[in-house]
C-alpha cells in the first residue's frame, strides 16, 4: 500500500477537543438580556445590539409581551470561532414558554447581540 502522508488528516475517529469555559461576562450579558426582554425594556436591549443584529432583535422584542414572563433559563450554548450561540427560554404560568436563540460576540470592545432568532412554534434541532 502506498504511503498516505500525515495520517492525522484522514477521516475516521478524531480526538475530542478540549472544552472551553464560558466567559463569565458573556454569561452575565445573557442573563441581563433575558431580564430586559422579560421586562420589555426595548431601549436598553437595542443598545446591546451590534448594527447587524438590530433588526432581528427588534422583531424578537416585538414578539415578547412585556411583564408576562416571570422566570427564564439558558437552555444551551455553543461556541463557534469567537462567537457564542445561546438558546434561552422565558417561562410564564399563563402562556406557553418563549424560546429563542441569540449569537453573542465582541463588538467595539464589549459583548453585543449579533443575531436573535425566535424559535417558538418552530421545529428545528434547537427546539426539542
Amino acid at each position: 500500500m502506498p504511503e498516505l502522508g500525515n495520517r492525522a488528516n484522514v477521516m475516521g475517529p478524531q480526538p475530542i477537543g478540549a472544552r472551553h469555559s464560558l466567559p463569565p461576562d458573556m454569561l452575565a450579558l445573557g442573563e441581563r438580556i433575558l431580564d430586559l426582554l422579560a421586562a420589555g425594556k426595548r431601549t436598553e436591549l437595542e443598545a446591546l445590539a451590534a448594527p447587524k443584529g438590530s433588526t432581528e432583535l427588534r422583531e424578537l422584542i416585538d414578539a415578547v409581551a412585556p411583564g408576562v414572563f416571570d422566570r427564564h433559563e439558558i437552555v444551551g450554548h455553543a461556541k463557534v470561532n469567537k462567537h457564542y450561540y445561546v438558546k434561552a427560554r422565558l417561562h410564564s404560568r399563563s402562556v406557553e414558554p418563549f424560546t429563542f436563540q441569540m449569537r453573542l460576540g465582541e463588538h467595539e470592545g464589549h459583548w453585543a447581540i449579533w443575531e436573535a432568532v425566535n424559535l417558538t412554534g418552530g421545529r428545528t434541532a434547537w427546539t426539542r
